[in-house]
């Protein structure tokens, strides 16, 4: 594999990373910015949200490793 395909090859690897961990906690703010935050369900979703990005940059750090 010549070095221009290793360079894409893992820029397009970082950006897929960057947007797994990051996907869910935008989705929890972008719905909390479209219906606010009422009641607890709000919290709720957001504490689903942070948990998802923790458990997947988890799950790539281990993969890392392995």
């Amino acid at each position: 594999m010549n070095k221009l395909l290793k360079i894409i090859v893992a820029t397009l690897g970082g950006i897929d990373a960057v947007f797994s961990i990051g996907l869910p906690i935008l989705v929890s703010l972008l719905w909390i910015r479209i219906g606010g935050l009422v009641g607890w369900s709000s919290y709720v979703l957001l504490s689903a949200g942070i948990l998802a990005s923790i458990f997947r940059s988890i799950k790539i750090g281990f993969m890392k490793n392995g």
